[in-house]
């Protein structure tokens, strides 16, 4: 019983992972219903930890269940914009503000480098092709660097989880005139706060970061973004 167990809960784990990856690169896309049927045709394992794995997206906002018919993406409202502003603030700028105050340890000495570099990509992206969908991505591992640092295995968990909406708020917003070079003067911002072990001033550079976009994305998150 215990094996039985076992195998079905890695069946739902393939069956999250598949569904996932194809959210995150683009497979899946917004007004198509997917069949849970086909979808488990496709993986090559039964319906039910299919149907699991689709509640469990549901739960973190990546789809909507659509009764007897399947599943199809979810399309971010004003409230999914705010909440995901606020909770970003509130888990990056702490971030940011430990790091500043633990500047002098070698966890911090590497986040640094390792953001510096991050940022001389997206200097690089912002100079050759201008992709918002090349500067998203290595505005989210900028991003992502700065979470992980801070050790907090709930943080992590609760940032991976809304990866996604982070990724296409920033595709949208990135798509403006401007926002790349603002974008980059506010990772500026936040690498010499950091830099300089000003606490408040790293937390109050993660909270303009977050807000500069804000109106942008409220204006329409469903817009596709220039490749």
């Amino acid at each position: 019983m215990a094996g039985r167990s076992i195998d079905y809960k890695v069946l739902q784990e393939q069956a999250y992972d598949y569904i996932r990856e194809r959210i995150m690169d683009g497979t899946f896309q917004y007004n198509i219903i997917y069949s849970e049927s086909k979808t488990a045709v496709d993986i090559g394992i039964s319906r039910t930890p299919v149907r699991d794995a689709i509640h469990r997206l549901f739960q973190e906002g990546l789809v909507d269940i659509i009764p007897n018919k399947g599943f199809t993406l979810h399309k971010m409202t004003g409230q999914d914009v705010m909440e995901i502003y606020e909770m970003r603030s509130a888990i990056e700028g702490f971030c940011a503000f430990k790091a500043a105050a633990d500047k002098d340890s070698e966890r911090v000495r590497k986040l640094l480098a390792d953001m510096e570099a991050s940022y001389l990509r997206m200097q690089q992206i912002s100079k050759a092709s201008g992709s918002p969908l090349e500067f998203a991505k290595e505005d989210e591992h900028f991003h992502t660097l700065l979470v992980e640092s801070s050790e907090n295995e709930r943080f992590t968990e609760s940032f991976h989880a809304i990866i996604y909406q982070v990724r296409k708020l920033a595709e949208y917003a990135l798509g403006k005139e401007g926002r790349m070079e603002e974008t980059l003067k506010e990772h500026r911002d936040i690498l010499d706060a950091i830099s300089a072990a000003h606490s408040k001033g790293a937390y109050a550079a993660i909270l303009n970061h977050m807000s500069s976009p804000l109106r942008q994305n409220l204006e329409s998150v469903y817009q596709a973004p220039r490749s």
